[in-house]
């Protein structure tokens, strides 16, 4: 623990290459997911989640925010190392659809035949069937979260996979993204393309604070958080890694939840220094994990089925149970995943530039 006792340059020092800790930041992220909503699904009311009476957020809650904002991080890496919007469109396809249509599939396969109280014929002769399996396998219009008959039982009905919602913002960033680059690289100017993306994220953040109880809360909150992540990659050289900020930033956090009405403000402005911390400055045994592969993906597409077939294999099953049982199934299936389909597809992308440490590479 001696690195919380020094300073490491900045972070652009540290950004480049694969040997960070993003895949166990995002692992332990999908893994708070599961956890959440093992009290969703196994007694019907998300309320119950332990944070949520506290603090005003779950655990999946802070998970999906986690996501986004190293999404946005790791995405603008991804674009400005490529410096071209086809090939950096298609490593992104290559990255969501491969690995979410064998799951839709599957998944399909799996309800079709064991969850629903239509008969298969009927099941997959059904438009809701493929309504289902079409709609999520593109993203294209949204997500659908129902299969006909499926999960009558459950204390959460119905739902075969209400994780999706974020996928279709997670893609729109990546849009927004893009277009973005287009129009700067239009006008020869990537200087101001720090400036832009630096003032979407301060306005979708600012925007968030003032109206994170309004009904568009998701889509302000996501946005800005990815464009944190987007703003902390662009200005990468302008920031300190510095064990004492680490610290002070972990110390007002946990001061703040002491009160709910000030712990999602400092939890905003706090969470993307100290996971960019955590990412690039523990070493040592910590990155080993690296070895064991990306599962959080699969982990993520996976889980909500997986929880809800233990609601409907196992009635009255308790949260903790929920979750123990979900997880290991859920590790598998994300393994297995991983291994077979997410990484052969992502060695399709070919091999592109590593983003530059310095700023002036980052144009």
């Amino acid at each position: 623990m001696n690195w919380l006792r020094h300073s490491f340059g900045s972070l652009g020092a540290h950004v480049g290459g694969r040997d960070n800790n993003f895949n166990l930041i995002r692992f332990l992220a999908a893994t708070a997911v599961l956890f959440s909503h093992s009290y969703a699904l196994s007694i019907g009311n998300p309320n119950a989640e332990p944070l949520r009476a506290s603090l005003g957020v779950t655990l999946g809650q802070i998970a999906v925010d986690v996501f986004f904002m190293t999404s946005g991080f790791l995405v603008t890496a991804s674009l400005i190392a490529r410096k071209e919007v086809l090939t950096f469109a298609i490593a992104r396809c290559l990255r969501i659809y491969p690995g979410l249509i064998v799951a839709i599939v599957l998944t399909t396969l799996v309800v079709g035949w064991n969850f629903t109280t239509l008969a298969p014929r009927e099941f997959f002769s059904s438009t809701d069937t493929w309504r289902y399996v079409i709609k999520n396998s593109t993203m294209i219009t949204g997500e659908a979260h129902m299969l006909p008959g499926a999960f009558e039982t459950t204390p959460w009905r119905h739902l075969v996979n209400a994780s999706l919602w974020t996928l279709p913002y997670e893609l729109g960033m990546y849009c927004t993204l893009g277009v973005l680059w287009i129009v700067l690289s239009a006008l020869r100017s990537n200087r101001q393309l720090r400036w832009v993306v630096l003032c979407i994220a301060v306005t979708g953040l600012s925007a968030q604070l003032a109206l994170h109880d309004s009904l568009s809360s998701n889509a302000l909150r996501l946005t800005a958080l990815f464009f944190v992540g987007s703003s902390l990659y662009t200005f990468r050289d302008a920031i300190p890694m510095s064990g004492a900020i680490f610290l002070a930033l972990s110390a007002a956090l946990l001061v703040s939840a002491l009160d709910a009405r000030w712990f999602n403000a400092v939890y905003l402005l706090s969470m993307p220094y100290l996971v960019l911390f955590l990412a690039y400055i523990p070493g040592g045994a910590v990155r080993r994990f690296n070895d064991f592969g990306d599962c959080s993906y699969g982990m993520y597409i996976y889980a909500w089925p997986v929880q809800q077939i233990s609601a409907a294999l196992l009635p009255k099953i308790e949260p903790l149970p929920m979750f123990a049982v979900s997880f290991v199934v859920t590790l598998a299936l994300a393994f297995v995943s991983w291994r077979l389909v997410e990484k052969p597809a992502l060695s399709l992308k070919g091999r592109a530039p590593r983003p530059s440490p310095s700023l002036t590479g980052a144009g």
